[in-house]
């Protein structure tokens, strides 16, 4: 459902005047990134950023230019379909996948244990249900990606979650998604930047990482 809203939303009325990239620019100006032009975009689009398993798939990538230098965006999209597994859950799972086949080409258990140390200087065993570092893996596997994808173009990069509230949206499973949010910013120890829209700012290996939970009423 989130990925043919998205589409539609970029779409609509066409690709250059649509309300996606309407939404986009508005949030880069909203940000000091002035006129953004933007050159090109894909959807499905790999993003790499170790050397195990697949890469982050991102939903939307839109590759830009402003007064300031070249803008990213990185676009994960929902109705409300949930952020996947809490990382103790996802961490268990990969442990036992490596733990019955060591030799498995899943590499998934030493990820998950990289980008705790990197990004949450904890150790996966570690986490319990209840802890604040208990954030859902669909979100640190979407920072991990949009990082690196970052560092291959530039130095800033957008991360718009964009929540579609469609006919078919269900507003206890939406209110799941945003606490989820809430947490993973903690969690990542973010900072409001932008307090209007909602705009949240982390520095991480010199890549400035702007993110924002945008809900926004549409049909699909």
């Amino acid at each position: 459902r989130s990925a043919c809203t998205l589409a539609k939303y970029f779409t609509t009325p066409n690709i250059e005047e649509s309300y996606g990239i309407k939404k986009i620019k508005e949030y880069f100006e909203a940000l000091g990134f002035s006129n953004p032009r933007f050159e090109s975009a894909e959807i499905e689009h790999p993003s790499p950023f170790d050397e195990y398993s697949r890469p982050r798939m991102q939903d939307l990538v839109i590759w830009g230019e402003s007064k300031k230098g070249r803008i990213l965006a990185c676009i994960e999209a929902k109705v409300d379909e949930e952020f996947g597994e809490v990382l103790n859950q996802a961490y268990k799972k990969a442990k036992q996948e490596f733990d019955k086949n060591p030799n498995s080409k899943s590499k998934r258990k030493a990820r998950i244990e990289e980008l705790c140390k990197k990004y949450l200087d904890v150790n996966p065993e570690d986490i319990k249900p209840k802890d604040k570092t208990n954030i859902r893996y669909q979100l640190l596997h979407y920072l991990a990606g949009s990082i690196c994808e970052a560092k291959e173009y530039g130095n800033v990069v957008f991360m718009p979650i964009m929540v579609f509230k469609t006919d078919e949206y269900n507003e206890t499973e939406g209110k799941r998604n945003s606490e989820d949010y809430k947490q993973f910013i903690e969690a990542l120890k973010f900072e409001m930047c932008n307090e209007e829209k909602g705009i949240f700012k982390r520095t991480f290996d010199g890549i400035d990482v702007y993110i924002s939970y945008i809900e926004i009423d549409f049909e699909n």
